[in-house]
C-alpha cells in the first residue's frame, strides 16, 4: 500500500491527537511520522544542534518534557535532508508540524505544508477584524509573534498557557483574561493544545477557538482526499 502522507516533527509532537482527522480519507497504514529530534537524548542533541553563535536560536522540546534551544540552521539544513528523501519515496504531501517559521525548504514533486506560512494569513482571513486572543505555552515565545501575526487587523492579545505542565484551569484563566480585555476570537497557537482543550475553553467562555493544529491537519486532509 503507498504511503501518502508524511509528517515531520522538530521535537517531541503527540501526532496520534490529529490522526482521526487525517484517517477519513488515507489509512493510518499511508501515514508516516518522523521526529528529527525526538528519539534523541538531550546531551546527543547539544552535541549535534547546540545553538551556534550569530545563529538564531529554536525552541523545541525533547523526550522528557525538556525543552531547550536549537541551532535554527542547523535544523533547517537536517531537515531539507529528510524532506528530499521523503518527496524522493513518493509521498504525496509532506506535513512539517512547527509553529517556528523556517527558511530554504522545498520539494521537488509532493507537497509540502508548512503551518507558519499558512495559518497566520488563514486565520487573518477568517476572523476579518475581530480582536484575537493567541495563548502560546511559554514566554520565550513572545518575542517571535509580532511578525507573525502581522497580518491582523488588529494587533492580537496574547497569554500563557502550557498545555504539558500547566493545568486546565490555567487555559480557562488565561482565556477568561483574553476575552476580559477585548478579545472576541481565541488561538490556540501550539502543537501541544489539542481539541479538548479548545472544547474546554469554548464551554468555559463561548467564544470561538481556532487550533493551529486542527487547521493545518484539515487542510492536509482535503488534499489527501
Amino acid at each position: 500500500m503507498k504511503q501518502t502522507l508524511a509528517i515531520i516533527t522538530i521535537g517531541v509532537v503527540p501526532v496520534s491527537e490529529i490522526l482521526p482527522l487525517l484517517t477519513d480519507h488515507i489509512s493510518e497504514d499511508q501515514i508516516r511520522h518522523l521526529s528529527l529530534l525526538g528519539h534523541l537524548s538531550h546531551d546527543e542533541v547539544m552535541a549535534e544542534y547546540a545553538p551556534t553563535p550569530g545563529n538564531e536560536p529554536l525552541l523545541t522540546l525533547l523526550s522528557g518534557n525538556v525543552l531547550v534551544y536549537v541551532d535554527k540552521q542547523k535544523v533547517e539544513k537536517a531537515l531539507q535532508s529528510v524532506i528530499e528523501v521523503l518527496d524522493n519515496q513518493g509521498f504525496d504531501v509532506i506535513l512539517l508540524m512547527s509553529t517556528h517559521r523556517l527558511s530554504n525548504l522545498s520539494v521537488r514533486n509532493g507537497i509540502l505544508l508548512e503551518p507558519e506560512r499558512i495559518i497566520p494569513p488563514l486565520v487573518a482571513s477568517i476572523v476579518d477584524g475581530h480582536q484575537v486572543g493567541i495563548i502560546i505555552p511559554v514566554p520565550e515565545l513572545l518575542k517571535f509573534q509580532n511578525k507573525k501575526w502581522q497580518l491582523l487587523e488588529n494587533e492580537p492579545l496574547y497569554e500563557l498557557a502550557n498545555p504539558i505542565h500547566g493545568s486546565e484551569q490555567d487555559l480557562i484563566e488565561a482565556g477568561k483574561k483574553l476575552v476580559k480585555d477585548g478579545a472576541d476570537v481565541l488561538v490556540l497557537d501550539c502543537l501541544g493544545f489539542h481539541q479538548k482543550h479548545r472544547d474546554l475553553l469554548q464551554k468555559s467562555l463561548d467564544v470561538p477557538v481556532l487550533l493551529s493544529n486542527v487547521l493545518i491537519a484539515r487542510l492536509a486532509s482535503e488534499l489527501l482526499a
